[in-house]
């Protein structure tokens, strides 16, 4: 049986596609889980009208690295100094938890992902088969994978590749596929990461890994006779368009062009850089080398939000200032580094990104009228430093639609919440 297809109307559709087309007012055309058509309103609309109108269209947002159970230490490791955040505050606080309440932090990350206008997200964290679950209930787009860790590499490359047995490692078959995800340079010698591009070869499989995200990364990195993070990856085959570096925070000059050359995508995140280190990655430097850049939120308790609009805003203005150029990082290519280069950087730009016909059918609707965001002047600066997530309207992933005046329609929000803060209460008094 055929689907009737949805269209939905809205003051304009800001498509995202190689030139940038914008329609307005417009219209896309929904047909199952595909965009079938991208324009202006049709006379007669032959389907379901959804009327949006008063908002703006664009792409679901691609969150290119994030934790969703972090959702959980929200707003316990704040102002911590540099070098004692993972260490001295994070891994006392997991080790209070198990993975039913990790799933059950994972839904929340979700559900707030999700109504900031998040429709693909790569995530990586320990316990990722009980997060999985989570992530596959949301209705989330999404690439996971386990953390992996020297100190319990034989446990941890089961586990990831029972995830890839699972839920498979294309993304064009599944919604929720899975990807390997060593922890760090630091924490994963030369035989994980050995071991791990035999696996990712043999499954096709992305890789993502943080990279040159603290100085005592870079230091151990150092200690193994490596010129840099970046160096070491790629003596071990593991830089190129097929792996995703996190962060990449402390990468000299040399090293940022090295990543850049070899076209690795990075997954920018400024707020927590800028939170967790005092620092701003070298971003300029990768995308002129050739680094395919995407934006990431990291967790909740590293920028203590979910809001990739947010996100854009930061990470214009701390380029503009590491740059000393106020036109460093232009509005629009911080709009495509949450949609089509973070799409790229996953390696499904052929699948979502952008508004175009045949592609899968992410969507959402942005308030255009309001004080904070008219006059709509021009519609790619106002996303990316008027709106936030709070200003999103309608979801749809795959066709299906998930969030409807701002507030979740598929997921059972207050449930998923009462039981998230239940599982934080486990931290009450643990700090």
């Amino acid at each position: 049986m055929t689907a009737t297809p949805l269209v939905l109307l809205a003051d304009q559709v800001v498509t995202l596609d190689p030139s940038g087309t914008i329609h307005a007012p417009g219209a896309v055309v929904v047909e199952g889980a595909e965009i079938r058509s991208v324009g202006p309103p049709p006379e007669r609309p032959a389907g379901e009208v959804v009327d949006l109108r008063g908002s703006v269209l664009l792409p679901g947002l691609v969150n290119a690295h994030t934790h969703t159970p972090m959702w959980v230490f929200r707003g316990l490791t704040e102002d911590v100094p540099r070098g004692e955040w993972l260490t001295a505050r994070m891994l006392p606080l997991e080790r209070r938890l198990g993975p039913d309440d990790f799933r059950k932090a994972a839904l929340a990350g979700c559900l707030e992902l999700l109504q900031n206008g998040v429709t693909t997200i790569a995530d990586r964290y320990g316990h990722m088969d009980a997060v999985a679950t989570a992530v596959e209930e949301s209705g989330l787009r999404a690439v996971v994978g386990h953390s992996l860790f020297d100190r319990t590499a034989g446990a941890d490359l089961a586990r990831a590749e029972r995830l890839i047995e699972r839920f498979g490692a294309d993304p064009a078959r599944a919604r929720v596929w899975a990807g390997l995800a060593p922890h760090a340079t630091d924490t994963c010698g030369p035989e994980l990461l050995r071991r791990i591009r035999k696996v990712a070869d043999r499954a096709g499989a992305f890789v993502f890994i943080h990279v040159a995200q603290s100085e005592e990364e870079v230091a151990a990195v150092a200690a193994r006779g490596a010129a840099g993070c970046a160096s070491y990856l790629d003596d071990l085959g593991l830089l190129g368009p097929e792996v995703v570096a996190a962060h990449a925070t402390y990468l000299s000059d040399a090293e940022a062009e090295l990543l850049g050359r070899r076209g690795t995508a990075v997954a920018h995140c400024p707020s927590s850089n800028a939170k967790l280190e005092g620092r701003v990655a070298p971003i300029a430097r990768m995308r002129r080398a050739g680094a395919v850049v995407g934006l990431g939120t990291d967790a909740a308790c590293c920028n203590n939000g979910m809001d990739l609009f947010e996100e854009m805003k930061i990470a214009g203005l701390l380029s503009k200032v590491a740059a000393d150029d106020p036109a460093a990082f232009p509005a629009i290519d911080l709009l495509r580094a949450a949609t089509s280069e973070a799409a790229r950087a996953l390696g499904i730009e052929h699948l979502v990104g952008s508004l175009e016909p045949g592609k899968r059918a992410d969507v959402i609707a942005v308030r255009a009228w309001g004080a904070r965001a008219l006059p709509w002047h021009d519609p790619v600066a106002n996303l990316v430093y008027a709106t936030r997530g709070s200003d999103v309207t309608a979801v749809l992933v795959d066709g299906r639609l998930l969030v409807r005046d701002g507030r979740s329609v598929a997921l059972d929000s207050e449930r998923i919440l009462t039981e998230a803060v239940q599982a934080a209460r486990k931290l009450d008094g643990r700090v």
